[in-house]
């Protein structure tokens, strides 16, 4: 069984790691100096809080297969200094779910906005066509209690890019860890910052995502994004492109509803991302399985979900 230990379990995403590989049986440790609401409630209710709120290096022992530390801890931290000097198997949270999931379909979606949006709609509409996979976002996500889900039995893995900085030792993006089979991107919106001073560099990071797509993958894009129409260029021989644009809609006395060749689905569009993340997420999901008719089905009770 294995046993793992998380340096700052009080973190968002750190906290729903560990309830994720509780519930996978696997023995976890944690520790932090603070940790707020609601992830101090979630730890307890799962028997996963900290007796102390400290660092101590003594925690860190050999027979701990792994320690995961969160975006924010560095080098100074006594337990990962630890770990360190004990030569134990340290990874960020991206190298550790890339690890747990390296047999499966890996899917990732990225992109400057609507990440979150696709992930919940297709989470949604799998789970409803009882498909079943492993999902990590990075943040809270519509329609589920835990934005981390692993299983033994899964086939698919369902996760959520990110161009930055992995952490405060990790200066490769996070998007990059995971080597998937499946891109989708759905648009580029730079801001000037440290990170990225000019678009260019801000391309290169999406850029080198999609290069490191696995053999015979597909890369599925926003077609109204011209840098990434783009990039279609220079994909590899073995690589599929797939564009979407706006999913087509009718109006009919006040009620919208997608045109689809199985007749039309009523839809409550939320913003004006809407329908783009609903056809890509459509897209990526018939790429794993799932048939239009039966997403389109799902979607459109999702799209009433409060």
């Amino acid at each position: 069984m294995k046993r793992i230990h998380i340096i700052s379990i009080g973190n968002y995403t750190m906290c729903h790691l560990a309830i994720a590989l509780h519930k996978k049986e696997y023995i976890v440790s944690g520790s932090d100096v603070e940790i707020p609401e609601p992830q101090r409630t979630l730890l307890a209710q799962h028997n996963l809080l900290p007796e102390k709120l400290e660092w101590n290096a003594d925690t860190i022992k050999k027979g701990i297969d792994t320690v995961i530390s969160a975006p924010h801890i560095d080098k100074t931290n006594s337990e990962l200094a630890k770990a360190y000097e004990c030569g134990l198997l340290v990874m960020s949270f991206p190298e550790f779910i890339y690890h747990e999931t390296k047999e499966k379909v890996r899917f990732v979606v990225s992109g400057s906005k609507g990440k979150s949006s696709i992930l919940s709609m297709m989470i949604y509409a799998l789970n409803k066509n009882k498909i079943s996979f492993d999902y990590a976002a990075l943040g809270e996500i519509k329609g589920v209690e835990s934005s981390v889900n692993l299983k033994f039995n899964s086939r698919i893995a369902l996760l959520e890019g990110d161009e930055f900085h992995t952490s405060a030792v990790e200066t490769k993006p996070l998007h990059r860890f995971y080597h998937p089979q499946i891109v989708l991107l759905t648009n580029l919106i730079w801001e000037q910052c440290d990170e990225f001073t000019s678009f260019d560099d801000y391309l290169t990071s999406f850029k080198k995502l999609v290069e490191g797509i696995d053999r015979d993958g597909k890369y599925i894009y926003f077609e109204g994004d011209e840098p990434l129409q783009n990039l279609t260029s220079k994909l590899r021989e073995d690589i599929t492109s797939m564009p979407y644009k706006s999913h087509d809609i009718e109006t009919m006395d006040g009620v919208a509803a997608l045109k689809t060749r199985f007749g039309n689905f009523a839809v409550n569009i939320q913003d004006e991302y809407f329908l783009q993340n609903l056809n890509g997420a459509r897209i990526a999901c018939r790429q794993l399985g799932l048939q239009d008719k039966d997403f389109y089905a799902a979607i459109s009770e999702y799209s009433f979900l409060n």
